[in-house]
């Protein structure tokens, strides 16, 4: 930590967001607003300044030709990534946040899931990276969906689900990653509501779309095995998964196709609302 603290720094910002302490220092003052730009909305700065978490952005304030000039992100005493783009660095520092918030929060339990919301209809998609939660929340939106989130679902201690906006990781053809803002796909922030439905899926090719209902102590020990603090701060994620599902419907399943099942989800919910 001596030798990162001995590069000098010109600019740096103090803030909490869900009760988690978090600085940032820049050797460049010009790039602090673009990573600010990536802060979930709602910080407030701190002063005086004791953080749980300290970045470091070293950016080349020099540019010579022939030379390959790195821009350098560190969490606390740790390399976290280096890369010549300055836009892989507030890539990186946009998840590695994320994950810090969602394992240290005490104010919001943080879901490794996509959230919705359909004609009052509030639609979580619990899931890891690359169980395909981000293609059924882009499907969505594109049917006229409101968005609550792509990666990470936000729900209080009353067990009401909030907004955590993140442009989409959509994965393009080639498998490379694409980040699309959920307003080029027509879809508005959902406000706050208690979940209806949980989704437990992941894409299996030539699936079809059958999916079985379970019990909600089934779906709130699937619901913990995408919960970051579960470890951490187990009685809290309890107590706030019993809040979430208490009036949801839990159904499990593979699917195929996205249109399809999206669409089979859909009319189901649009059926209950007229039951």
């Amino acid at each position: 930590m001596e030798k990162i603290d001995r590069l000098g720094w010109a600019a740096g910002v103090a803030f909490e967001v869900f009760g988690v302490r978090i600085g940032i220092r820049v050797s460049d003052p010009l790039v602090l607003e673009s990573i600010l730009s990536r802060v979930p909305v709602g910080w407030t700065r701190l002063h005086p300044a004791v953080v749980d978490r300290l970045y470091s952005v070293v950016t080349p304030l020099i540019r010579r030709r022939n030379v390959r000039h790195l821009c350098v992100l560190y969490g606390d005493h740790t390399r976290l990534s280096r890369s010549e783009r300055i836009e892989d660095l507030l890539d990186y520092f946009e998840s590695d946040l994320d994950l810090h918030i969602a394992t240290n929060s005490q104010v919001r339990l943080f879901i490794h899931a996509g959230a919705v919301r359909w004609k009052g209809h509030t639609i979580l998609i619990p899931g890891h990276s690359h169980t395909g939660k981000t293609t059924l929340v882009a499907e969505f939106l594109k049917s006229g969906a409101a968005y609550y989130s792509d990666d990470f679902a936000a729900v209080d201690d009353a067990g009401h689900l909030h907004a955590y906006p993140r442009d989409l990781s959509v994965r393009t053809r080639s498998n490379a990653s694409e980040r699309v803002r959920p307003e080029e796909l027509g879809a508005a922030r959902a406000q706050p509501g208690l979940i209806s439905f949980v989704l437990l899926t992941e894409y299996t090719e030539d699936a079809q779309w059958t999916p079985r209902p379970i019990s909600p102590g089934q779906g709130i020990l699937k619901l913990l095995e995408n919960t970051p603090s579960a470890r951490q701060q187990p009685g809290f994620a309890l107590g706030v998964l019993q809040e979430a599902v208490r009036s949801a419907e839990i159904h499990q399943g593979y699917r195929g196709d996205k249109q399809q099942t999206v669409q089979e989800v859909l009319n189901y919910l649009d059926g209950r609302s007229l039951s």
